[in-house]
């Protein structure tokens, strides 16, 4: 918390002004497209209610004036403010639920649904409260244009109100009416328009919602032991996440991996090859592409090597690595010419190639036993 010197405030006045005021606050209403958090909400089986909630109190903390409060004389911009919302119970009265705010959705989601099954034990309303909240209501049986709240003490008191009603199909658009009330003294419509068009960039990107599926946390253990040197370990746990969901590309890319850092090159072949089929992508597409490749190699399948390295090199043509594995397969295949002007090329370029390094030993190793074949 911080107090706000007023006298060099550059809304002194504005703020002398209204502060004067017998009714200071002021509400906007406007609709906002909810269309991507509600489809969000209906295809993760998600409370709609607890999304919105945790993306305006994210989007008004981003807005300072939201955080501002007047104390007596003086006024004050907390560094954070927490949510305070209704709670519907039984017999048609709802109860008041205060949360603290937390950054990370996951964390948010937990601590709003600990503490609204806390209301619902007991009614608490008119409770003495701090002054870092936001007033937050849901009306979800109308579709208001206009909404107005009541206040005890206008001109003191300065905890912003929002509230969102009813669902309204416009053409292919999910809208809700979205209301904002503010003490005139310390927010200005300027702020307040801030606040829709941040919390609409919010609503349109959702990118902070993703939580982790219990696949995803899987795989990233089954990272973490590969990465140790538990490969064992590793390929056990992704053959077991594999039978919960055998058409993840990660996990069968992640497998192979496995399979051939334990030299079962022949095991890791189909996992490799599903991967592909079921659409994998970026940097993991082109490891599994060297991954696949170099594995044909090992194997003697040097026509099946070569025709997917000229794949994969038309599709990641920077990566020197896919070059160099190509190379030695034309040496297999008696193309010495072909490979050995590919390596001159790549020896001459002028710029160090990091996906050479990350398999120098790799590449090393083969360059002693280019003729080996392993099984």
């Amino acid at each position: 918390m911080k107090i706000i010197d007023t006298e060099t405030w550059s809304r002194k006045k504005h703020y002398e002004f209204f502060k004067a005021f017998d009714a200071p606050h002021f509400n906007v209403t406007a609709s906002v497209d909810v269309t991507k958090l509600h489809t969000y909400a209906k295809r993760n089986g998600q409370s709609f209610f607890k999304l919105f909630l945790y993306g305006v109190v994210k989007t008004a903390n981003a807005v300072p004036e939201l955080r501002y409060r007047i104390r007596e004389d003086e006024v004050i911009e907390h560094d954070v403010v927490h949510p305070s919302f209704t709670v519907i119970m039984d017999d048609d009265v709802f109860n008041f639920c205060t949360a603290t705010y937390k950054e990370a959705f996951p964390d948010f989601l937990e601590e709003v649904t600990d503490r609204m099954s806390g209301a619902k034990q007991e009614v608490a309303v008119g409770d003495d409260e701090p002054d870092s909240l936001l007033y937050i209501t849901s009306v979800p049986w109308v579709t208001f244009t206009s909404i107005s709240h009541p206040t005890n003490d206008q001109q003191h008191d300065t905890v912003p109100r929002i509230a969102w009603g009813k669902f309204t199909a416009t053409g292919d658009r999910m809208m809700i009416p979205l209301s904002v009330q503010a003490h005139h003294a310390l927010v200005d419509g300027v702020h307040v328009g801030r606040f829709y068009e941040a919390l609409q960039t919010w609503l349109d990107d959702l990118s902070d919602l993703h939580m982790k599926t219990v696949q995803e946390e899987g795989l990233d253990e089954a990272i973490r032991l590969r990465e140790n040197g538990e490969l064992e370990r590793a390929k056990q746990l992704l053959l077991t996440l594999l039978r919960k969901d055998e058409k993840n590309p990660r996990l069968h890319a992640h497998c192979a991996w496995c399979y051939d850092s334990l030299g079962e090159e022949r095991q890791a072949v189909p996992h490799y090859e599903r991967a592909i089929r079921l659409g994998l992508a970026g940097e993991e597409l082109r490891e599994t592409y060297i991954g696949l490749g170099s594995t044909y190699r090992a194997l003697g399948r040097y026509e099946d090597a070569e025709a997917l390295f000229a794949k994969a090199i038309e599709q990641f043509p920077d990566i020197g690595a896919l070059k160099v594995f190509q190379a030695m397969t034309r040496y297999n295949l008696g193309r010495h010419k072909e490979a050995t002007g590919t390596l001159l090329e790549l020896l001459a370029s002028p710029e160090p190639d990091d996906s050479i390094k990350r398999y120098r030993r790799a590449i090393a190793f083969y360059a002693r036993n280019l003729d080996e074949t392993y099984d």
